[in-house]
């Protein structure tokens, strides 16, 4: 089946949507919508693309059966709600959703409708992420004694000039640019319970939004240790994940969690072997640039190819995770 795609937000991430509808036959760009007349007036697209300033007025009049949902965070709810309820399958940006409560409600709504609903998770798919997955799953380096989570960014004050300035739209940092790599933790090694956390506002000071967070995190079986921040200059500097291992150590890094930064594990077979792995999944993506800063791996053409991988359900252990670490620094983003 052909999917017939309408776009619901014309923002930043947007081109790397219709990048992956022209990649993949099995979907077409119908229409696409934003509340944002000059926005959508400046969004090139083909002739035949129809453009609506009301998602619902989209949905209703075109016939489409897959919306993306790209808006503001605190909107998705309403949105994919929305698109299920009139026989459209959804993939919806990062967050989902910002009450993590809200997750079973659409999950519940494509069951009643027959539907399906899908999370943008493209970090997943990162060489690195999928070598360190089949690493751990495969016990190939030992069990993991500690886990550690790096991610140094920049971000500078224009970028919350449009709705990320404003904590009821966009939530937090975490929500907004920690969440693809806190979910690599949590795809990895599960939903850690949240020790201590604890968060600043060193650099914009006169953004309600928070541009720093610690937390301290609890596995089981071991600890670990989460740094999130945009308050780097004058560019990013990292995003890492560091692993121990009762045989080792292996490290993700570059600028976003695209390179094997370093590794050991004691006996020369076994680092052979390691890096044997590593080398024959070295795809090392680049990521995507917005001018005055830049983001994360542009994944997002694998993921239309692998949706089924994607569902809703495999956000929910990092969307619990956020507002765990929210909580303990006395924070919610959203009204229940």
């Amino acid at each position: 089946m052909q999917y017939r795609v309408g776009i619901i937000g014309c923002g930043k991430i947007f081109p790397r949507h219709v990048e992956a509808i022209d990649k993949n036959d099995d979907y077409h760009l119908i229409s696409i919508c934003d509340t944002n007349k000059q926005s959508l007036d400046n969004t090139v697209v083909g002739e035949q693309v129809k453009k609506y300033q009301n998602y619902k007025d989209m949905i209703d009049a075109e016939d489409i059966n897959f919306v993306v949902v790209a808006t503001p965070n605190a909107l998705h709810f309403e949105h994919c709600l929305y698109a299920i309820k009139n026989k459209c399958d959804v993939l919806v940006e990062k967050p989902a959703v910002l009450d993590p409560a809200k997750l079973s409600i659409l999950e519940h709504a494509a069951k009643q409708h027959s539907q399906k609903i899908y999370a943008v998770l493209q970090v997943r798919l990162n060489s690195t992420v999928k070598t360190l997955k089949y690493l751990i799953d495969n016990k190939i380096i030992g069990e993991v004694r500690g886990a550690s989570l790096v991610q140094r960014w920049q971000r500078p004050r224009e970028y919350f000039d449009d709705w990320r300035g404003d904590p009821a739209l966009g939530g937090g940092v975490l929500h907004e640019c920690g969440i693809h790599y806190l979910d690599i933790l949590c795809y990895l090694l599960g939903k850690p319970n949240v020790l201590h956390a604890k968060i600043y506002n060193t650099k914009h000071k006169d953004v309600e939004v928070e541009d720093t967070v610690y937390a301290n995190l609890d596995f089981g079986d071991f600890g670990g240790n989460m740094e999130v921040t945009i308050a780097c200059e004058p560019h990013n500097l990292e995003c890492s994940l560091s692993l121990l291992t009762d045989l080792g150590y292996i490290k993700l890094g570059g600028k976003a969690m695209n390179v094997v930064e370093d590794m050991s594990f004691g006996s020369e077979q076994k680092n052979l072997e390691v890096k044997n792995i590593i080398n024959s999944n070295n795809d090392v993506g680049v990521p995507n640039s917005y001018g005055s800063y830049a983001g994360s791996c542009p994944n997002h053409p694998s993921l239309y190819e692998n949706m089924k991988d994607f569902t809703l359900q495999e956000t929910k252990n990092v969307l619990y995770c956020i507002s765990e670490i929210y909580n303990h620094c006395g924070i919610k983003y959203y009204q229940e």
